[in-house]
């Protein structure tokens, strides 16, 4: 996830001025923004899942949570394409299926039992 959103976030530089120019729903400098935090909270995550860091174990599923909820808010009140109302079933079932998977993984005994020794 900081990967994709490092992506993002480079991609939303390199364009900033044709962004600007163009009537988005959202502000480029918020697209930026968002997708810098979400860099550095990823990045930081990651590190420290490495490290079996125990804060890491239970952060995992709280920030996928929150940022699957920024995505889905941004979608459902700022989506003006036909592209969202189509994909947004997909999109839906991917998400829960990738939830499901990161909280169960991370919440699984032996899973627990590394991070807290």
């Amino acid at each position: 996830m900081a990967v994709f959103n490092l992506v993002s976030f480079i991609g939303v530089v390199q364009a900033y001025t044709v962004l600007a120019g163009l009537e988005l729903a959202l502000p480029p400098w918020l697209l930026a923004a968002a997708s810098a935090i979400w860099t550095v909270l990823f990045g930081v995550i990651t590190v420290d899942l490495w490290r079996l860091k125990p804060w890491a174990r239970l952060g995992t599923p709280a920030a996928l949570t929150v940022y699957l909820a920024q995505i889905w808010a941004e979608r459902l009140f700022f989506g003006r394409s036909d592209y969202v109302r189509v994909s947004t079933p997909f999109y839906a079932v991917m998400h829960l299926v990738l939830l499901a998977l990161v909280w169960g993984v991370l919440w699984r005994g032996k899973v627990r039992r590394a991070f807290s020794a």
